[in-house]
């Protein structure tokens, strides 16, 4: 079983998020010019869009990690959850200083309306639940003692079950073909003498 890390789990997904969140809202942008100008070729708008996928894909690898799943979740959720909030409550000029952090050096497009509007409060809630869910059960597995007859294996575990030596051919639990064994003698009868029945006399 895999160690849980939800600690460095948390610090990798406040980061990815930070990251996906600057580049998605560049794209998010040049995809909103689309509409603006009404444009009907998918040429200039196929790369950002494909730019999101892979945004998305990344994200959501990094959540179903086995150690670094539920700190992952709960990072991105609880970043997500502040950046939603802080946009709703504090003042215009403090909310645009904010969104700042998130626009790329030198770029002349801003941050994405969806950071405005708080609108992200929809996912960072829910990430943050079920991050904080699994962070739970597994810190919970984790303290649960080790049963008897495990080792230190790659698998983790050993079979206490005895082995069976499986001839060729045969079947789980079948008994090995012997071939039958010729006739022999008593070595205490006459080779000469018919052999004797109980109650014959000689």
């Amino acid at each position: 079983m895999t160690k849980p890390l939800p600690a460095l789990g948390l610090v990798i997904g406040v980061i990815a998020t930070y990251v996906a969140v600057g580049a998605s809202s560049y794209a998010t942008t040049r995809l909103t010019q689309r509409l603006q100008l009404f444009r009907d070729d998918l040429g200039g708008s196929l790369p950002w869009l494909a730019l999101l996928v892979v945004i998305a894909v990344v994200l959501g690898l990094l959540m179903m990690a086995p150690a670094i799943g539920a700190g992952v979740t709960t990072g991105s959720g609880l970043l997500l959850t502040a950046v939603g909030l802080a946009a709703m409550l504090l003042p215009v000029r403090q909310t645009i200083d904010l969104m700042k952090l998130f626009e790329f050096p030198g770029s002349r497009y801003g941050a994405s309306y969806l950071l405005f509007d708080g609108s992200v409060i929809l996912f960072g809630i829910p990430l943050l639940l079920v991050g904080i869910r699994r962070w739970t059960q597994e810190s919970k597995l984790a303290k649960l003692p080790t049963p008897p007859g495990l080792a230190q294996g790659s698998s983790g575990y050993q079979s206490t079950y005895p082995q069976q030596t499986q001839q060729w051919g045969g079947y789980p639990g079948q008994q090995p073909y012997q071939p039958p064994q010729p006739y022999r003698q008593p070595q205490d009868q006459p080779q000469n003498q018919p052999p004797q029945y109980p109650g014959q006399q000689q």
